[in-house]
């Protein structure tokens, strides 16, 4: 059996480092959207799920809890749909060498 030849590894390891970089910085630039209440509320997040925009229909404002129901429920399908365009970037970065639930948990991102 062949040693493993270390050096290739290391830069393997290094450009997948980068890769990762590269994929961060564009997670930045995806926007995913969320609504709820039928498009009453929207919410938009980017890839890193960083809350972008709230977008609230001035016809509910005066129910109070319903607009605080309905933020919760757009940021929350937002966030949703951030976290799995996340996931399928990394995956297509990582080309199958890592886990990328596992990646966004290290990134404080995902469950």
């Amino acid at each position: 059996m062949a040693m493993p030849n270390f050096s290739d590894m290391m830069k393997q390891l290094k450009d997948a480092g980068a890769k990762m970089q590269d994929v961060q910085k564009q997670l930045e630039k995806l926007v995913s959207e969320g609504e709820a209440g039928g498009g009453m509320v929207k919410a938009k997040v980017n890839g890193r799920q960083k809350l972008l925009e709230i977008s609230i229909d001035p016809e509910i404002m005066d129910d109070v809890d319903m607009v605080q129901d309905l933020v919760v429920a757009a940021v929350n399908k937002a966030l949703e749909a951030s976290a799995q365009i996340a996931q399928n970037e990394i995956q297509k970065a990582a080309g199958g060498m890592i886990n990328p639930a596992d990646l966004m948990k290290h990134f404080g991102q995902g469950e």
